[in-house]
């Protein structure tokens, strides 16, 4: 009895911390891939810096996926098949959005080379992918990738207000 009991607790503790690497680990990764309709190699370095905190969730966040040459040409490619991408440079309305930042410690750089997608996800958006009304609600909640094919970079910001 004592060994199975050993086994199980074993099995338990093997369980839980599978699901914390998932949760700190995949977990991510999946979020973003779904968020940018594209996958993004597990492998890739990913730095993140989530300034989410205040009323109701309200914030800004910085996810960066830093690429191999070898994924940088698989992400190119799986970029160039996907319609909702779009090459650089972002549209005028757009570039407050993708470049100005609320909180100083968030600083998505301006990029001369590569792709841009964006997502509008507030609650009244109609499209997805249709940016000219953002500006028209009492609230932004949107997202904006940045690949940078110079530095195999990408960027995904993402603002709630």
């Amino acid at each position: 009895m004592k060994k199975f009991f050993k086994i199980a607790c074993f099995i338990i503790l093997l369980l839980i911390i599978a699901h914390i690497i998932y949760l700190h680990t995949l977990y991510d990764y999946n979020f973003y891939s779904s968020l940018i309709e594209i996958p993004i190699p597990i492998f890739a370095k990913m730095e993140e810096k989530d300034m989410h905190g205040g009323f109701h969730g309200d914030g800004e966040t910085l996810a960066k996926f830093y690429f191999s040459d070898k994924q940088a040409k698989e992400l190119t490619s799986n970029i160039s098949n996907n319609s909702h991408w779009n090459k650089l440079p972002i549209p005028e309305i757009l570039q407050e959005c993708a470049y100005n930042s609320i909180d100083e410690d968030i600083e998505n750089p301006f990029i001369n080379n590569g792709y841009w997608i964006f997502l509008d996800r507030h609650s009244e958006a109609i499209d997805k992918y249709y940016y000219n009304e953002i500006f028209n609600r009492a609230s932004l909640n949107y997202s904006i990738a940045t690949f940078d094919i110079d530095s195999n970079v990408l960027y995904i910001y993402s603002l709630d207000t």
